[in-house]
This record gives C-alpha cells, structure tokens and sequence, in this order.
C-alpha cells in the first residue's frame, strides 16, 4: 500500500485518475475520455481504480461534475450517464474511506489551498469547460448552503426562454450555436478571423452578464476562472470587464486566470481534509 491518495476528477468530457502524495505532486496519473453510456463509465472506474488503489493509502477522494445526495444517490449530472444511481456506495465497494465533492468545489479548494486564495474573505471561483460550474470561497472555505450551493451555471440567462448561462455559453452550447468548439474558435481566433472574434465578443458579453450578476450576489474581492474557456479569456476580457464595470457596486474586481493541468484533480486531495476540519463541506 502506498502513502498517497486516490484522486479521481470525473469530468463532461474527461476523466483523471491520480495518485497524490502530497499536496500538487502526483505519482501516477491517467487522463481518459469519459464514456456516454452507465455500462461504460462504471466499466471504466472499477479497471482503474483498481490498477490505482494498490498504490495510495486507501483513500478515495472523487470530484464530480454533478451532486451526491446524503444517501450517495447522484441527483444532479447533466454531462454523466448516472442520474440515480448510488454512486458512494459503489465507490465503497472499493474502499471505505471515500469523500465525494462537486468538481467546482474541488477547484474552489485547490485554490483554497494553493493558491493564497485564503488571505480573501470572499472569492467567486468558476471552472469554464464543458459547463459553467463555480464555487463561494467565504472566510476561508467553501460555502455549501444546505449542501448543494453553487450551482450557478444553471441560472437563468433568458426569462423569456428559460435558458440558464450554461445553455448559453458551455462548452457544448457553443458547438451547437457557432457549429464549432471552443478550441476551433480559438485557433480561428488567433489567426485573425473576424467571425471568431466576433462569436468571442459574443460570449464575452455574456460571461460578463454572468459574472457581474453573482458579483452582485456574493461580492467577491478576486474572480478565479479555470477551465478550458480560461485558455481564450484574450478574446473576451475587454467585453467582461466593461461589464463588470458598469454593472457592478466594487468596480476594482480583478480575474484572475488559473491556467495549467489537473488543478481539479489536484483539489481533489484536500477534500477529506476540508471535511474533517468543516464536517460537511
């Protein structure tokens, strides 16, 4: 049995199993294709947890792109196959010591931790990708609400339609209305094409509709954004902050970009510890 934990960032679009020794150094770790369908996704788990498990310690710690009821049920996962199914206790079936988390959190506590988000007293952390997931970094930790806050994404963006931000600016949004991805865009982008531009001011106009609303409603000293859309942020960041500006009571609000890999699966590491200190996150 080896010293560090099994940290699992189960993703839209990708998964990552990681074993963590130590706060951000992995010893092993594999990035694979999330599967679409329940058969497949739990075929995949149980092979490499159980090619991963042998090297940790026994402790599974798992973000996830979706909310666990307090039974283990998973009762929210747009981008997953697993609507309903008990995925703690599956996960128990391979070892007793399992905490579970939301994926945005997971980024709110590598930041927590990491990143001198502490010295904050209040920050609004967003992870960009697939969907538009966020975290409340109060005082020091998470702010879980009655455990299920922030699901920020899924706001309303149009009262006429009812379509939430996400619908509007996530990553499979963006496919189906620019009939490209974000990465498309972005190399269209930076050779100059017009329409790219175009189609980042765009979305750059309602990020910071988004982001202006919550700062509203949190009224964070410092924005965290990750995520893959993080990697364009160029293309949208004179939009946002006009925005931001205009829109907001702080008016001195700074982005900060969270560039680089695996910082999920790197937060990952700190949920048991998070929870042993708050209880529930």
């Amino acid at each position: 049995m080896g010293k560090g934990k099994l940290c699992i960032d189960i993703g839209g679009t990708k998964i990552i199993f990681a074993v963590i020794d130590r706060p951000g150094h992995i010893i092993k770790s594999i990035k694979l294709s999330t599967p679409d369908s329940k058969e497949s996704f739990l075929k995949l788990l149980k092979q490499n947890i159980n090619n991963y498990l042998p090297l940790s310690n026994g402790i599974i710690n798992v973000s996830i792109a979706g909310r666990v009821d307090s039974k283990g049920k998973v009762i929210f996962a747009p981008n997953l196959p697993i609507e309903g199914f008990n995925f703690i206790k599956f996960i128990e079936g391979f070892s007793k010591k399992v905490f579970v988390e939301n994926d945005a959190n997971c980024f709110g506590l590598q930041q927590l931790y990491q990143n001198g988000i502490k010295k904050y007293k209040s920050a609004f952390a967003v992870v960009w990708g697939t969907g538009v997931g966020s975290a409340i970094l109060s005082s020091g930790k998470l702010y879980k609400g009655g455990g299920f806050a922030t699901e920020s994404g899924h706001i309303i963006y149009d009262y006429n339609s009812g379509r939430d931000i996400e619908s509007e600016i996530g990553g499979k949004s963006i496919r189906s209305i620019y009939k490209m991805d974000g990465l498309e865009l972005h190399k269209l982008a930076e050779k100059g094409d017009k329409k790219a531009l175009l189609a980042f001011k765009q979305i750059g106009r309602k990020f910071g509709f988004y982001l202006s609303s919550m700062a509203l409603v949190t009224d964070p000293e410092i924005i965290l954004l990750g995520g893959s859309f993080a990697n364009s942020w160029k293309f949208m960041e004179q939009e946002v902050y006009s925005i931001l500006k205009t829109k907001c009571i702080r008016k001195n609000i700074k982005v900060r970009l969270c560039k680089g890999k695996f910082y999920v699966v790197r937060g990952c590491y700190f949920i048991d510890e998070h929870e042993n200190t708050y209880n529930k996150l």
